[in-house]
């Protein structure tokens, strides 16, 4: 259940934005907010000198540290919007945060960009976990190349997208990954380069076939309705193909991610 939480404290009259995040705040409540949310990231950044000066200047809240744990501390501690339980709460989960190594920390701001449909930010912190020293374990690794599949399909790079949900399935089959990999690889091309995609990850030509022919006809029920949220998932539970098959990323979702993608490349 979420809080209430009432602004005690004078708010600024102009926003301060962190573009990075694409969020803005323009009081102190507001920004605690924040570090409660995208915690990952301000740990990892640090409080740059325009951010410093914003709080200082405009909500008179002063950072003396400039190490990043400590900093949010500070501003925690500045006033009451957490509680003392709360308060307890947040600096243990500080502290656990603080504690992983590299590479975890990288897989979480990545997680936390891609959370909050930062596609490009979220699949270039993906990338960067090649440069970082620390190691992911296999369902790590899974996950990293799912997401970053997910990413690259947002970003409408198809070929891209079904080579990482690729990498994931050599790792571990995965029916949701299956599920990911057969949609990039519908949109990516033919049914001749879906046929060949299918093969690729061991699924023969026949079930391959079927795959491709519940998805087109399932396109064309789902594009004669006016409206539609949600679609059942696709099921190749033990690589069966059957009319429950369909397509996720239908004619709405793609439009949304086209706008999600604009926003961050304009």
């Amino acid at each position: 259940m979420s809080k209430i939480v009432l602004c005690e404290t004078k708010p600024a009259k102009v926003p301060y934005k962190i573009a990075k995040i694409g969020r803005s705040f323009q009081s102190y409540e507001e920004f605690c907010w924040l570090l409660e949310h995208y915690l990952i990231f301000f740990l990892t950044e640090g409080f740059e000198y325009p951010l410093k000066n914003y709080l200082k200047e405009k909500l008179d809240i002063v950072i003396k540290s400039d190490d990043a744990v400590q900093q949010v501390k500070e501003v925690i501690n500045y006033y009451n919007y957490f509680t003392s339980d709360e308060k307890i709460q947040f600096q243990q989960k500080l502290r656990t945060t603080y504690l992983y190594s590299a590479a975890k920390k990288q897989k979480l701001l990545a997680d936390m960009y891609l959370k909050h449909q930062l596609y490009v930010r979220a699949l270039i912190a993906y990338q960067k976990l090649e440069t970082v020293s620390g190691k992911l374990n296999a369902a790590e690794q899974i996950q990293v190349l799912y997401h970053m599949g997910l990413c690259q399909s947002r970003m409408f790079c198809f070929e891209e997208a079904k080579e990482s949900f690729a990498m994931a399935l050599r790792i571990k089959e995965d029916k949701q990954i299956q599920e990911a990999y057969f949609t990039a690889a519908y949109l990516a091309g033919d049914e001749e380069a879906f046929l060949e995609a299918g093969r690729k990850i061991s699924f023969d030509e026949d079930q391959c076939k079927m795959i491709y022919q519940n998805i087109k006809e399932r396109e064309k029920e789902v594009f004669q309705k006016e409206e539609f949220d949600k679609l059942g998932k696709i099921d190749y539970h033990r690589k069966k193909a059957d009319e429950n098959i369909t397509r996720r990323l239908i004619k709405t979702t793609l439009g949304k991610w086209k706008d999600e993608y604009k926003a961050q490349t304009i």
